[in-house]
């Protein structure tokens, strides 16, 4: 698994490819650590798969920025990892955008 951070003035995006799973949660928590609170898209369109623990460090990093009032918003998924997220209700719980670029739109906006 690889994380790779772009931090912008208004929101950061998160791009994880591989698989995000019981080995390489720790990674993903520590990367999660350091991000700065504020508006976050997770671009998963890269990535493969993704366990239940994946699932529960997503919504943990929901929470825990949600609470200081910054948005997290996930884009890009698809495939297996997309019926992952839709067969969990995550849908009901974060926004999922089809694009990167169409949630980074809708984030500075200030529609996110």
């Amino acid at each position: 698994m690889e994380i790779h951070c772009t931090k912008a003035p208004e929101l950061t995006i998160v791009a994880i490819t591989g698989k995000l799973d019981a080995n390489t949660i720790a990674d993903f928590q520590t990367s999660c650590a350091d991000l700065p609170v504020m508006p976050t898209v997770l671009d998963l369109s890269r990535l493969e798969y993704m366990s239940s623990s994946a699932l529960r460090a997503l919504l943990q990093l929901k929470r825990d920025f949600s609470k200081q009032g910054a948005p997290v918003v996930i884009a890009g998924s698809d495939g297996l990892v997309d019926k992952v997220l839709r067969v969990s209700g995550f849908e009901q719980i974060f926004v999922l955008f089809p694009s990167v670029d169409e949630a980074v739109r809708v984030m500075t906006r200030g529609g996110g």
